[in-house]
């Protein structure tokens, strides 16, 4: 999740501390990415963020498909309906697998190349144009078109290869436990809204301001200097979302509390926004 499983990301490159710390990012997540799940704290923390999206699933505000139906014949008299999902700074796919069949199909980007691998892995995903991916074994069996490629939305410059039609109109973007790995975070919520179609929805899942404690595990150390933000207050959040254009503000906070690194306490929160 970031902060220590598995997230993270970036800045828009317009300084040389910008690229630095870009650069800090990639190296960090890409040393982290084989071991992102490897502890019982990380785990833990995977668990109940999975929960409290599932249990949320209403609140976030996208009409998903329903993932019990995933195997009836469809209704020939009605048209087959589509929704697809950004997930940003993916990760090896947390928002993706806790959504899961819900959505048909799933882009994720991500500034690691190994998160990007751990997150086709993951999904079964082959370069192929048939590919049709099935998500993590015998807890979910359900196929998922998911496949994830390295990008940086942020930079000054947006990419040439995420400019084609299949990187916009998203149902949903979706930045799970990344925002606060972002040095510009209104730039951040700008450039992913525009990703959106008109009525989608731009969903962050994050941690709710926090004091950076002094005696941190020595490994949450290692991370600190790919954050930039301490979490986010309500009243941050809902002038960010403004700013970047987003109507319907609304917040839920999990009510509890993740550890990191088994010591650290943080409490998520989702927060969502809706493109006129």
């Amino acid at each position: 999740m970031a902060d220590h499983t598995h997230h993270h990301d970036d800045s828009h490159g317009t300084s040389s501390d910008d690229t630095a710390f870009t650069e800090a990012n990639r190296a960090h997540w890409n040393k982290s990415a084989a071991t992102y799940t490897s502890e019982q704290w990380q785990k833990e923390l995977i668990n109940k963020v999975t929960a409290f999206i599932q249990t949320h699933v209403t609140f976030i505000g996208v009409p998903f498909l329903d993932p019990s139906s995933t195997f009836e014949a469809p209704d020939p008299s009605q048209p087959p309906r589509s929704v697809r999902v950004l997930d940003y700074a993916c990760g090896p796919g947390t928002v993706t697998s806790a959504l899961g069949a819900r959505a048909t199909e799933y882009v994720g980007i991500d500034l690691s190349e190994n998160m990007v691998q751990a997150y086709n892995l993951r999904f079964n995903y082959d370069s192929s144009p048939s590919s049709v991916t099935v998500t993590d074994g015998a807890a979910d069996e359900r196929p998922l078109k998911a496949h994830a490629v390295v990008g940086n939305l942020l930079e000054a410059e947006e990419p040439a290869h995420l400019s084609g039609p299949e990187y916009h109109n998203f149902d949903l973007v979706v930045v799970g436990m990344g925002f606060h790995h972002f040095a510009d975070v209104r730039l951040a919520a700008k450039r992913l809204a525009a990703r959106l179609r008109p009525g989608g929805i731009f969903l962050i899942l994050d941690f709710v301001t926090h004091a950076m404690e002094q005696d941190a595990h020595p490994d949450l150390k290692q991370a600190v200097h790919t954050i930039k933000h301490h979490g986010f207050s309500e009243a941050e959040l809902k002038d960010i979302f403004a700013d970047a254009g987003l109507e319907d503000f609304a917040i839920v906070r999990m009510g509890d509390e993740v550890l990191l690194r088994g010591t650290s306490r943080r409490e998520p929160f989702m927060a969502r926004g809706r493109k006129p």
